[in-house]
């Protein structure tokens, strides 16, 4: 599963190489007024949470750092996806609990590390999906073919085609 991951966030590199800042950070009108910058921010953020709460066993998606910086600078975004990709082969650790807050109570969920890496995994496929239409939007061609498909789908297809 980290393979997969790690070719997914270097994928992100290769279509984001030779990004412009005015590109990264403009607002899509079919993204409701976001840009790539805030979309790859946010998966790469999850990643980040999970990998911070790896030691402690418990995290929360609801306290990630939203970097400005991040969603507005490429080299950042790089920079960060090669520290994920550094960071993520960890053996899977039994019980993270995920704290959540729901009407000011916390609540814990039982997880493992694994599991909350494919989250991220299935998690970043779908801003990419949007990221995408941003790409096609801003006429951008560096757009791989899968970009944004899940590897299920992109199974399905080659079933289909045979």
């Amino acid at each position: 599963m980290t393979q997969n991951i790690e070719q997914n966030l270097k994928e992100l590199i290769s279509t984001f190489s030779g990004i412009s800042n005015e590109l990264y950070t403009q607002q899509s009108h079919y993204l409701f007024g976001s840009t790539i910058g805030q979309h790859i921010r946010h998966i790469l953020e999850v990643y980040e949470v999970v990998l911070n709460g790896y030691l402690k066993g418990k995290y929360s998606f609801e306290d990630r750092k939203r970097d400005k910086d991040l969603e507005e600078n490429p080299e950042n975004m790089m920079n960060k996806i090669n520290w994920i990709i550094s960071e993520i082969n960890k053996e899977d650790k039994g019980l993270i609990c995920v704290t959540h807050q729901d009407n000011g109570k916390e609540e814990y969920i039982k997880t493992t590390y694994f599991r909350e890496l494919l989250y991220c995994f299935e998690h970043g496929i779908h801003h990419q999906a949007l990221i995408k239409v941003a790409l096609r939007e801003f006429e951008w061609e560096n757009i791989p073919q899968n970009f944004g498909v899940a590897p299920s789908t992109i199974k399905f297809r080659l079933v289909c085609a045979q």
